[in-house]
């Protein structure tokens, strides 16, 4: 006969037990992925970098403030380059952006007019709107230097970065608690949600 408490001890490990997946996202691959997705979001990409920091939160929440940090290195980076690029030729990198999925004319118009009225504000009131970064980017050169661009990059990025940090962690946590989620379960949850999110927000913009 199994000894009760051995039997226990075992079903707690077998459920504590996590998928490989898990260890590479919370390791050095899961970091890379955060910054270069920052960087891609930040430059051509149309997905955010929301994505992998909302799965990491989902699954490692104490450790995931590290993807937060990957990917605004990652948008710096490519806040950067765009903004270089437009300095010397603002024609090129705005109709380089302007290619992007998803990426209106009545975009750059409203980033234009939103810097005329607030300064480097602007950048910070991009993601209550909806707004990609990128075109704030190849906007700036003609409102602000490139230092002080920059610098307001790491706020203005980090501040939705840590909101969806802190809102997955919380949602993972409440689903393994009072549901018994395992990681994959957090997993498929997580691509229905960004599957509608995106379902939704691309019909808006198309259908404007």
């Amino acid at each position: 006969m199994i000894d009760p408490a051995i039997a226990a001890n075992g079903q707690a490990g077998a459920a504590g037990e996590q998928p490989r997946w898990v260890d590479r996202l919370d390791g050095m691959p899961g970091l890379v992925l955060a910054f270069l997705w920052g960087l891609a979001e930040g430059t051509f990409f149309f997905v955010v970098p929301d994505v992998v920091i909302s799965l990491a939160a989902l699954v490692r929440p104490r450790r995931a403030w590290r993807h937060v940090v990957s990917a605004i290195v990652g948008a710096v980076l490519g806040g950067a380059l765009l903004f270089n690029w437009a300095a010397k030729s603002p024609s090129s990198a705005q109709e380089a952006v302007a290619r992007v999925p998803f990426i209106t004319t009545q975009m750059f118009v409203q980033v234009h007019e939103s810097y005329r009225a607030h300064g480097m504000g602007a950048v910070f009131r991009g993601p209550l709107t909806g707004t990609p970064y990128k075109i704030f980017a190849v906007e700036a050169p003609e409102f602000q230097g490139r230092t002080t661009f920059l610098l307001a990059t790491v706020p203005a990025r980090g501040e939705r970065f840590l909101l969806v940090w802190i809102a997955f962690s919380v949602a993972g946590a409440a689903l393994r608690r009072y549901f018994g989620r395992t990681a994959s379960q957090l997993a498929l949850r997580h691509a229905a949600f960004w599957v509608l999110f995106y379902a939704f927000y691309w019909s808006r913009i198309a259908f404007r």
